[in-house]
């Protein structure tokens, strides 16, 4: 799933948060919406480093030119780690409550930012093809592609929907 996707989820995510916990900054929603939700998927570095071994991990623009040429392939290969399964989702759920939940200022933030994590594995789950048993039993995939794999157009409505959503609730 592509990652304006993404943001429209962590965004609605966050709305629905600030619901329940009104007195955390924004600008703390934003940056762990944008980690939890999004920047997760960087992990997609190890596949094209192992693929395109000229393209560094410091050059952004590279990768996101091989990201779009590589997107429409639906070969075996699943370009994230064992982090964006199952396993993973309980490991960064404790992760997060270690950084948010214990003596943190705000450990309201261990809830945003396990849904927004598990928001993230849904979408990749609904919309291509998942190790469920890794990193135990990774020769195991799963297909399901319920949702298309990359739905630019439709998630850019979303996503400036949300935001508008959020301008609203933030100067109402």
């Amino acid at each position: 799933m592509d990652a304006v996707t993404h943001g429209s989820v962590s965004v609605l995510i966050g709305l629905i948060f600030v619901q329940f916990y009104q007195d955390i900054p924004i600008w703390l929603l934003l940056i762990v919406m944008f980690v939890f939700g999004i920047l997760v998927d960087y992990d997609h570095v190890f596949y094209y480093r192992k693929n395109f071994k000229g393209i560094k991990i410091w050059n952004i623009p590279k990768l996101i030119k091989v990201y779009f040429t590589t997107l429409d392939e639906r070969d075996d290969f699943i370009y994230h780690t064992w982090l964006h399964e199952p396993f993973g989702v309980l490991v960064v759920g404790g992760i997060s409550y270690l950084i948010f939940g214990i003596k943190g200022p705000y450990p309201e933030l261990a809830i945003l930012a396990s849904c927004c994590y598990l928001g993230h594995f849904l979408l990749d789950l609904l919309s291509g093809k998942m190790k469920p048993l890794a990193p135990f039993y990774p020769k195991f995939t799963i297909d399901l592609r319920i949702l298309p794999a990359s739905s630019f157009t439709a998630a850019s409505i979303t996503l400036t929907a949300f935001l508008i959503g959020l301008l609203v609730y933030i100067f109402t």
